[in-house]
């Protein structure tokens, strides 16, 4: 079924609801949401073991945010266009960094740091 991106122009938020299996192996990531505690699974090979996964809240959302950013046009994918990121330019205005790809967002030393004037997307 074909996605009517011109809809999600008005809309506020986003839910999604979708069944998920591994392609390979027996482990699904990622995993961890802190409000629901450890991944816990057992092993599908019959043997009943208990298998645990952890991973933090920040490692889903780099690993989610990292499908949303199209690294050959240093850009949001189009589907994304229009929301609100810092971008860190040089004195030449090419693209250093952004608040999508830092490891701690706008706390990142790159942005705070920076000086004002510089301009954001």
């Amino acid at each position: 079924m074909p996605v009517d991106y011109e809809r999600l122009k008005e809309v506020p938020r986003l839910v999604m609801e979708a069944e998920l299996r591994p392609l390979q192996g027996d482990r699904f990531q990622p995993t961890g949401f802190p409000d629901l505690g450890p991944a816990r699974y057992t092993l599908p090979d019959g043997t009943k073991t208990e298998m645990l996964l952890v991973e933090s809240a920040q490692s889903v959302a780099n690993r989610m945010e990292l499908a949303c950013w199209d690294e050959a046009n240093d850009d949001l994918i189009p589907e994304l266009k229009g929301l609100p990121y810092i971008r860190v330019k040089n004195g030449n205005g090419s693209s250093l960094t952004n608040s999508v790809l830092e490891a701690h967002r706008i706390n990142s030393p790159y942005i705070l740091d920076g000086e004002d004037g510089g301009s954001s997307s």
